[in-house]
């Protein structure tokens, strides 16, 4: 029912930014967008070894990066955000979150637009070859009979744990491989394949906690733990040192931006879907963050991010608080 409600609220969005953009001029603001994996086909996407989450290909990447291009937008990094950018302009930040390996299908198009992005590491998984949590829950609940959405609502009743725990959870339950990557697909990148791919200079790498840590459900002491630990190892494997992080799941709160900004954060995203406008008071460490997975083709999904009138937000924040319990993130 609540999936009927959303396309439904996306199809009012896209029908609502038709007509916003028809009649008013787009004002200044900053859109990050938020991709996990790529994937060549739909043959990939129906595999079976991880979960699709947004089911982007390669090719609805190109016509992602290709439809702000097309509409004149500025595509920028967390450091020209920190550097300071003129307050009348439209500007685009691509953001990767965890470290697929299979995000090196993304550099072809970065390179053939001269567009940069940023990928956001959790350090463990790199180093310990160690597959995503969520994608051990869809793999096993689909090859025990499951379907898509028993897996979506197991992963979410998991999120209140700490990484480590539901690791546990999982080795106890599917035995002590499950945490092996099965192909290219869902593995996450080798420590020397992370190296060459941030030496590209339209590579820019973010920190994704030590074990994609949902931050909320640690303490003040794991948090930074967690934080600096990623540092670190990122700055041992690729020689930069992160100035932006990506909260896994988008779990921020006051204790934990503080914390960001300690350890030498300057820029955080989280996942509310809305636009960023700059200004004095404006908080990057608390930037919003499209996630382009609705079900309508991507450049109407493009258009539609680009309206300042967004159901899909309030609708998100609504559902988020009443059944919950939750604060949009």
């Amino acid at each position: 029912m609540i999936g009927g409600i959303q396309n439904l609220v996306h199809h009012a969005d896209a029908a609502v930014a038709r007509a916003y953009l028809a009649m008013f001029r787009e004002r200044s603001a900053v859109m990050s967008f938020l991709f996990h994996s790529l994937f060549h086909d739909e043959r990939e996407i129906a595999c079976g070894h991880l979960d699709p989450l947004q089911r982007t290909t390669v090719a609805e990447f190109r016509q992602f990066v290709e439809y702000y291009v097309d509409q004149g937008y500025r595509f920028i990094t967390p450091a020209d955000l920190v550097a300071g950018l003129p307050g009348d302009g439209r500007y685009v930040m691509i953001t990767f979150d965890d470290g697929y390996y299979n995000n090196y299908l993304a550099l072809p198009i970065l390179k053939q637009f001269n567009v940069p992005a940023t990928f956001f590491i959790s350090s463990n998984h790199v180093r310990q070859n160690k597959s995503y949590w969520w994608d051990v829950v869809y793999r096993q609940r689909l090859a025990q009979g499951g379907s898509p959405g028993d897996a979506y609502d197991e992963a979410l009743s998991m999120k209140r744990l700490r990484t480590e725990e539901i690791e546990a959870r999982l080795l106890e339950r599917f035995g002590p491989d499950a945490l092996t990557p099965r192909t290219d697909i869902d593995r996450p990148m080798t420590p020397d394949e992370l190296r060459a791919f941030a030496r590209h200079p339209l590579v820019h790498i973010g920190n994704h906690t030590a074990n994609h840590a949902i931050l909320t459900n640690y303490t003040p002491d794991e948090i930074r733990r967690q934080l600096a630990e990623c540092q670190s190892a990122l700055v041992e494997m690729t020689g930069k040192t992160p100035i932006a992080i990506a909260y896994p799941n988008g779990g921020h709160d006051g204790t934990v931006v503080r914390i960001a900004r300690e350890v030498g954060l300057t820029v955080g995203v989280t996942v509310r879907p809305a636009k960023n406008r700059l200004g004095p008071a404006s908080d990057l460490l608390r930037l919003n963050r499209f996630c382009p997975d609705g079900p309508m083709p991507m450049r109407t999904q493009c258009r539609t991010f680009r309206s300042d009138v967004l159901i899909y937000g309030i609708f998100r924040e609504c559902y988020l608080r009443l059944f919950r319990g939750q604060v949009a993130q």
